[in-house]
């Protein structure tokens, strides 16, 4: 197994960023917009529903709930889905890619598994969950390339991590690091920060995927 590179896989996300950093710009900014308008019709939502009484309240609150967690998945699974057409072409990737609601149900399941198995390990001491959340880091990205059941992604994404298991949790501080800097340059260093962020770790996929597939193509020696 090929040990992944920190150095590497960031000076990729920076280089793909920079050859269309207005493509990822624009991305950050239609996303940041839908975020508002879905919390904007979720409040007007709940202030129609107050009007009406105690009965129509809970109903819109469940309608609203409904809607904004269905979008909130949706843009999880475009953003993945985008950024992994960015990463294999640059040239190609429009912000079409962002609407990917193929194998939805499976998307939903797998982030709700794997978000209790995560949840669960946080409750027992912290470290657990920490183990977990680099054990599945890869479920989305699997659902979304090979619709896998959830089961199944989980499971692959754990063979995919093996060997590379404390690089990726070296990576996942430097990318909180690099976020932090991003927030903290009066949030617009945010949209540079979190596209290089997705696409080093799209890159990082990649590179395990092609690990593991040059794992299956070497022969069995002869007896």
């Amino acid at each position: 197994m090929t040990p992944i590179s920190i150095k590497e896989s960031l000076r990729f996300g920076w280089h793909t960023f920079t050859a269309r950093p207005w493509l990822f710009v624009q991305t950050g900014l239609l996303l940041f917009l839908v975020n508002v308008a879905v919390n904007l019709l979720q409040s007007l939502l709940e202030m129609g529903g107050k009007q009406g009484g105690d009965v129509a309240a809970g109903s819109i609150g469940l309608i609203s709930a409904i809607i904004g967690i269905t979008i909130s998945f949706l843009m999880s699974m475009g953003e993945t889905n985008f950024f992994l057409r960015a990463h294999d072409n640059t040239e190609t990737a429009t912000l079409k890619d962002l609407w990917h609601p193929e194998s939805f149900w499976k998307f939903v399941g797998v982030s709700l598994l794997s978000g209790l198995a995560i949840f669960a390990g946080f409750i027992l001491l912290i470290v657990p969950g920490i183990i977990a959340a680099i054990l599945l880091m890869f479920v989305g990205y699997i659902v979304i390339e090979e619709r896998l059941t959830p089961i199944a992604a989980m499971k692959k994404s754990i063979a995919l991590t093996k060997g590379n298991r404390w690089k990726l949790f070296q990576l996942g501080l430097v990318i909180f690091g690099i976020n932090i800097l991003g927030f903290m340059a009066l949030l617009v260093g945010l949209f540079v920060t979190i596209p290089v962020s997705f696409l080093t770790m799209a890159h990082v996929y990649r590179t395990l995927s092609k690990n593991e597939i040059a794992v299956e193509e070497v022969p069995l020696a002869s007896a």
